[in-house]
Order: structure tokens, then C-alpha cells, then sequence
């Protein structure tokens, strides 16, 4: 009996360290490939390029996105995976509130923004391919009773 309960001890000891493995690194360059993405109803960057710095639990993701809409414009997002708030501004001055955590190997990143029309919740799940060589960032985009859902596809560089 003693020996039962000191296995499932240790199975519930490894089970926290087995799970924070599954996280993978993000860093790197990842460059947007728009003819894999789908923007849905909304028009798609001319091209964007991601450069993250990633150390569990801190997270820093450098963004240039060019588009016919805004031209070029560059921004640095800098977070912790920790479950907490964390704030930064859009490339247009906007607050962008955060709280970011795993999903088992998923980077899941809630945001809240204040727009014209009203609070926008923005859901993004994060996953790399089992090559490392494929990012995937699936968007929800919640807003006035509405959702738009995106899927963005980064080639690593």
C-alpha cells in the first residue's frame, strides 16, 4: 500500500515538470505567409515579420507589418506567461491589455482593446509544428456581438 502511494506521489510530483516541457521556445524570426493565412473578412498584410525573444516566462515579440491600409508600422509587445495582466500600446497608441498561459504546448494570449466600437476581445492561440518550422496563430476576435476568426501561418527563418 505504502508503495502505491509513494509512486502516485511521484506521478503527481512529474506531472507539472512533464507539462511545462511540452512548451516550446518561440524565439526566432517568423516571417507571415500570407498565401497559407486567411484573414477572413478583413484585408491581409502586405507582409509582417516577428521577431521573438522568448525565455519562459518572459516574452518579447518585435512586429513590422506593412499594409496598404496603415503603410509600415512597428511595434514591441513585451510579456510574461504567467497568468497576470500585461499592458502595451498598438502601433497606433491604443492600450492593449494581455494575460498569457500555456494550453498544454499552445501559447494562449487574451487581449482586451478599447475601439470605436466598443471593447474587443482578441483570443490568440499560439503553436508551433513538431519541426519547429511552422507557427501557427489562431485568431478570435470577439466585438460587438460579432466574432472574426483568423489564421495566420509564420515561416521561421
Amino acid at each position: 500500500m505504502l508503495r502505491i502511494r509513494n509512486i502516485a506521489l511521484l506521478l503527481t510530483l512529474a506531472l507539472p515538470a512533464a507539462a511545462a516541457a511540452q512548451a516550446p521556445d518561440l524565439s526566432g524570426t517568423w516571417v507571415l505567409q500570407t498565401d497559407k493565412s486567411d484573414f477572413g473578412m478583413m484585408p491581409a498584410p502586405t507582409s509582417r515579420t516577428d521577431v521573438i525573444t522568448h525565455k519562459d516566462p518572459s516574452l518579447t515579440i518585435k512586429r513590422s507589418i506593412v499594409s496598404t491600409q496603415t503603410g509600415s508600422v512597428t511595434s514591441e509587445l513585451v510579456y510574461a506567461i504567467d497568468g497576470k495582466e500585461w499592458k502595451n500600446k498598438t502601433a497606433d497608441g491604443q492600450e492593449l491589455t494581455s494575460t498569457l498561459k500555456w494550453d498544454g504546448p499552445v501559447l494562449v494570449v487574451t487581449s482586451m482593446l478599447n475601439t470605436p466600437n466598443g471593447e474587443a476581445t482578441i483570443t490568440d492561440r499560439f503553436s508551433v509544428s513538431a519541426d519547429g518550422k511552422t507557427m501557427t496563430q489562431d485568431r478570435l476576435i470577439s466585438i460587438a456581438g460579432q466574432e472574426i476568426t483568423q489564421k495566420m501561418v509564420l515561416a521561421k527563418q
